[in-house]
């Protein structure tokens, strides 16, 4: 019994290691907040946490999450539910970055790390009606 509980583990630990895929850029993503939901389009609901809001002199760090509707092969082949970001957000200057993510096999950051990103150093506007804009209010108030 105990050498089949041994091999179950084994086996477990192993498939878990081959669905992260991408290197461990984006791995280090801890989800452990409460999720508020901040809007929705067709294709996904977005939220953040507001636990995760970070903030330095100039810029606000937070984590978000993209509940995909349905399966997404964004960047890869293997299906995706939904997507974890940490975004660094320029809230003066209304823009926005990628720090890492993590695609993940089920919805709400369940499941397994399908694949992972780590830093785009790619500043793009968050333009407000957008996903992005509505997170960066979120994430800096009336900043």
């Amino acid at each position: 019994m105990l050498r089949q509980l041994s091999l179950v583990l084994l086996c477990c630990a192993g498939l878990t290691a081959c669905g992260e895929s991408g290197g461990s850029a984006g791995s280090d993503i801890k989800l452990v907040g409460e999720w508020a939901k901040i809007g929705e389009t067709d294709n996904y609901l977005y939220y953040d946490d507001p636990a995760s809001i970070k903030k330095t002199d100039d810029t606000v760090v937070t984590l978000d999450l993209f509940d995909y509707k349905s399966a997404q092969t964004e960047g890869g082949s293997t299906p995706t539910l939904s997507k974890a970001t940490e975004r660094e957000y320029d809230c003066q200057n209304k823009k926005s970055q990628p720090l890492k993510s993590n695609w993940y096999s089920g919805q709400m950051g369940a499941g397994i790390v399908v694949r992972s990103a780590g830093t785009s150093n790619r500043w793009s506007a968050a333009t407000l009606g957008t996903a992005t804009g509505g997170l960066l209010k979120a994430a800096c108030g009336n900043s």
